[in-house]
């Protein structure tokens, strides 16, 4: 996770300027789930434990974090709770939402549409490092 961090950070030229929030620790984390009653994926607990939440590529991502001063908290939702229950919301990207799927036990790019007839549509991820490679992919394209 730490080595996609690095590389987010390489990338950023003038319009895709990234900034990451300090990390948190284990124990904000657990008071975080505690608190909501929810369960944050293994994979998206090892980013919180880098980085606290981000605003990358120009705020074209922006990844939640569970505490301090932030602007979004995992679970905010955005689109006025129309959000399935079983999806975790962990950030948006650009105009869809980062959600894990508790379920399935899978990551999702997700549009405010209903989720069972569109699920074979989202681009899915095993875990949330392929959530950050995709991202990367996509900017590596944009700045040739």
């Amino acid at each position: 996770m730490k080595n996609r961090i690095e590389k987010i950070k390489s990338l950023s030229g003038s319009w895709m300027e990234s900034y990451f929030y300090p990390p948190a620790s284990e124990s904000d984390i657990s008071e975080y789930e505690k608190n909501k009653n929810i369960v944050i994926p293994k994979s998206y607990k090892e980013l919180l434990l880098l980085t606290n939440g981000a605003r990358i590529f120009g705020a074209d991502i922006c990844l939640y974090g569970v505490s301090g001063d932030i602007k979004h908290y995992v679970n905010y939702d955005l689109a006025d709770e129309l959000v399935p229950k079983e999806l975790l919301i962990l950030g948006h990207y650009n105009d869809m939402l980062i959600c894990y799927d508790r379920r399935d036990d899978i990551y999702v790019l997700y549009r405010d549409e209903k989720y069972e007839r569109i699920k074979e549509e989202c681009v899915i991820f095993n875990d949330f490092g392929e959530v950050l490679d995709f991202a990367i992919d996509v900017a590596d394209e944009e700045d040739v």
